[in-house]
């Protein structure tokens, strides 16, 4: 058998089915995983609500380096309920020789009533790091999505910061018939950010992205909840929502001046989709 170029760009780094089983509980049907990534076991972190499956990404590699390409697929069935996350931080690694990058690949299917909560650990491009990610969603009009991402300009704690080459991340969100419900892009600039050291980004350094798919919610009700940082309590977070095109859902642009403030708020922001949803 000849493996050609195509066929191995095509390969799955991670590929999951979730599905009920006759007590309603989500469980994985089938795994597959390939270097460099791996797949937790089935947690059930909510005693109230034991239907939903908790997941943990993991990875043997120290990070994204150049060419790296990872590819993931999800598929969860009718019903099922999955909140999927990281073990830890993705560190996307110096790629110093010109026009390299590394890539993640997301495809993610949600059916009738199936519900993800999508919350990675965040994102730090160092010095000379180029990251281009897409993800392509495919949902139900019953479907509800939780995605979020954390964007960290460098090392910090170092002193480096905006001296990577660019993130860009381009998320798109279809019917299951491919009928398009909205799209986002985002290309941040490194070392050629004009606004870099301006007061806003100089003060809060941290980037947030939520995109919140919740058919038939109030979402002027969930906008009010989500902008409330004194519900919150996460004052060093500035918060904006917007609504989706025909009312899909909501998306959230945040700032904060450490991951530890962001990652409160969006747990916050997670309790109030669960409460609108009448979730435990």
């Amino acid at each position: 058998m000849v493996v050609t170029l195509e066929t191995f760009k095509q390969t799955k780094n991670l590929e999951l089915k979730l599905e009920c089983d006759r007590d309603g509980q989500t469980i994985v049907t089938h795994q597959y995983t390939a270097y460099p990534l791996g797949i937790s076991r089935t947690f059930r972190h909510q005693p109230e609500n034991t239907r939903q499956a908790h997941l943990y990404i993991t990875s043997s590699s120290p990070g994204l380096l150049a060419n790296d390409e990872l590819n993931i697929s999800l598929q969860l069935t009718a019903e099922t309920q999955l909140h999927l996350t990281d073990q830890s931080a993705t560190k996307v690694h110096p790629m110093p020789i010109a026009g390299s990058k590394a890539i993640a690949h997301y495809d993610i299917e949600l059916q009738a009533g199936a519900s993800l909560e999508f919350v990675p650990e965040p994102i730090i491009l160092f010095r000379d790091a180029t990251l281009e990610q897409t993800l392509n969603i495919k949902c139900h009009p019953t479907a509800k999505l939780f995605y979020s991402e954390i964007i960290v300009p460098g090392r910090l704690a170092r002193g480096e910061f905006y001296e990577f080459n660019h993130y860009f991340s381009r998320l798109q969100v279809t019917s299951l018939e491919n009928k398009l419900w909205f799209t986002d892009a985002m290309r941040l600039e490194g070392k050629l950010n004009p606004f870099k050291n301006s007061d806003l980004f100089a003060r809060a350094s941290i980037l947030c992205n939520v995109i919140i798919i919740q058919p038939e919610a109030d979402l002027a009700l969930l906008s009010a909840s989500l902008e409330d940082i004194e519900a919150a309590n996460c004052h060093s977070t500035t918060v904006a929502t917007s609504i989706l095109p025909n009312h899909k859902g909501l998306l959230i642009r945040a700032i904060a001046t450490g991951t530890g403030g962001l990652k409160d708020y969006l747990q916050y922001a997670l309790n109030c989709v669960r409460r609108l949803g009448h979730q435990p």
